[in-house]
């Protein structure tokens, strides 16, 4: 009973540093750090905040995930897992974490900390080391032996400690041993990540009493005080690397009912090439926004198309159709405006055309209306069905370092074939449907259509006009329209009518625009001629 109302008392200490304590801190110069722990592990935040104090160091402790954004982690030099891991945050919260350890922040895991990420690889590769299969059941008697001299808190040589430590094999190769016992084996570790911060793991911490071993508690501010900088992290040089908000990104149905479509290729005016198993091959026409059949291409099995490098000079599409296992027939057809000719078949080709990942270059697209964010540069897009769509990131090696969720919060199923496109948004067939994902940090502009019942005709030309197609894909943004007929009559109603009285050619102009001051314009040509003169 004494050791709980010890704990409470310290716990309620917690709620009450004064602010003259932390001003008189800060103005030392000294690093703060932030403890993350779970709410079984109260008692060793306690007791780790207490000693902190006793220290005049600067230590908050937390069990708030929500903790874990830029605004808060910039004002701390170092962040303890204590008996918790990665596992612990959301996506959002595990990158701004990676940022962090980017921005040269400091790491201190402490036992379970080494928990297996399920989703990011990096952390894994960062702490190092995999848990054994064995572990131990009870507490045992540790004899100590101080490997290294890392931080300001001295160690004696040769210690004891009554613990549950994690057994852990297959330690980091760069990693600097701390911590070792009588038969060699290593119990805690630090190293440089490639970052160019500083990480600390010690296996040792699973037990409440650990805690109250003086030996243990300089071990852990040993590790502390060995990966806080004087700094605190640097923000600046990882500026383009935060994670875009989920709003920002909007996902559209642009074509239903497609006959179990397998691949899909964008053109550089926009429009999609979607290929069906059957052979069907369909065009989505952006402007238009409809969908309709191009040609029949006669295969057993219409596996993928793919666009000639050229595509823009000579309308070539390769066709690649499956006749055995890994063996596919390739073929070629020409678009040629609303139609398509069949050229001819190639020979057969063992290699496989299906794509499996599609890497995003920022560079390609920046200057595209709805180009993805440059966190994502040279990251790989990938779906599985067990996984969803994720992005991956790969070292100098090609092997996976990280592998994240792509917009969590939006459920994807069974994605066949997926492409970014010449607007920079990603486009994806998924459920017998062509589907958009664009991108916007600010306001997304309208997208205009003008059309009418008549393009040419003679005097007096009278001309029914729409803007019908016209819409924002910011669903809160509210339209308004304005017409230029000839320079001089203007209309704002949506669908006008007008009556031309002169001959001439008319570039008739119609601005769409929203509430956030954002339009898009577009010209429709109108040919007015000359009435022919009636014969007597």
């Amino acid at each position: 009973f004494q050791i709980v109302y010890y704990l409470n008392q310290i716990m309620k200490k917690l709620a009450y540093i004064t602010f003259a304590f932390l001003i008189a801190n800060i103005a030392l110069g000294q690093s703060k750090t932030l403890v993350f722990y779970d709410n079984n592990h109260v008692g060793e935040a306690a007791i780790l905040w207490e000693s902190a104090k006793l220290k005049k160091i600067i230590l908050d402790t937390t069990s708030n995930p929500a903790k874990f954004t830029e605004s808060q982690l910039k004002n701390y030099t170092a962040i303890v897992f204590l008996n918790t891991s990665i596992n612990r945050l959301n996506y959002r919260q595990s990158a701004e974490f990676q940022r962090f350890m980017q921005a040269l922040g400091g790491f201190v895991g402490i036992n379970t900390a080494i928990e297996k990420s399920y989703k990011w690889l990096w952390y894994d590769k960062m702490v190092g080391g995999i848990l054994s299969e064995n572990q131990l059941t009870d507490k045992v008697q540790l004899n100590i032996i101080t490997n290294a001299s890392i931080g300001k808190t001295e160690l004696p040589p040769l210690w004891k400690i009554e613990d549950k430590p994690l057994i852990i094999n297959a330690l980091p190769v760069k990693c600097k041993p701390v911590l070792l016992d009588v038969m060699g084996k290593t119990w805690a570790w630090h190293y440089t990540t490639e970052e160019g911060g500083k990480m600390f793991y010690t296996a040792l911490g699973g037990e409440l009493a650990a805690y109250q071993n003086s030996d243990f508690i300089n071990h852990l501010w040993a590790g502390i005080e060995e990966v806080s900088s004087k700094n605190l992290p640097d923000y600046t040089k990882i500026a383009d690397s935060a994670l875009p908000t989920e709003s920002s990104f909007l996902r559209l149905i642009l074509s239903e009912n497609l006959e179990n479509p397998v691949s899909l290729a964008t053109t550089p005016d926009g429009n999609v090439l979607i290929a069906e198993q059957s052979g069907q091959i369909k065009l989505y026409l952006s402007q238009k926004r409809n969908t309709y059949l191009l040609s029949k291409i006669q295969v057993p099995n219409l596996k993928s198309i793919k666009l000639d490098p050229e595509f823009a000079q000579n309308g070539y599409v390769y066709t690649f159709s499956q006749e055995k296992t890994n063996e596919y027939k390739i073929g070629r057809f020409q678009v040629m405006g609303d139609s398509a000719a069949v050229l001819t078949d190639f020979s057969s080709q063992s290699s496989t055309p299906l794509t499996k990942n599609i890497v995003y270059n920022f560079v390609k697209y920046e200057k595209n209306p709805y180009h993805f964010p440059k966190y994502f540069d040279g990251k790989s897009f990938r779906f599985d069905n067990e996984q969803g769509l994720v992005v991956e990131t790969f070292d100098d090696d090609g092997n996976v370092k990280n592998l994240e969720p792509f917009l969590p919060t939006i459920r994807f199923n069974f994605i066949k074939d997926m492409v970014f496109g010449a607007d920079g948004a990603l486009y994806f067939l998924e459920n017998n449907q062509l589907i958009k994902i664009d991108y916007s940090e600010t306001n997304r502009k309208p997208i205009v259509n003008a059309s009418a019942d008549i393009l040419t005709g003679n005097l007096p030309l009278k001309v029914k006009f729409s803007s019908a197609g016209s819409i924002d894909n910011d669903p809160n943004d509210i339209l308004s329209f304005e017409w230029n007929f000839d320079g001089q009559n203007i209309s704002h109603e949506p669908n006008p009518e007008f009556v031309f009285t002169k001959v001439g050619s008319y570039d008739v102009k119609l601005q769409v625009s929203d509430n956030k001051g954002d339009m898009t314009t577009t010209l429709l040509k109108i040919q007015v001629n000359k009435a022919p003169t009636k014969r007597r």
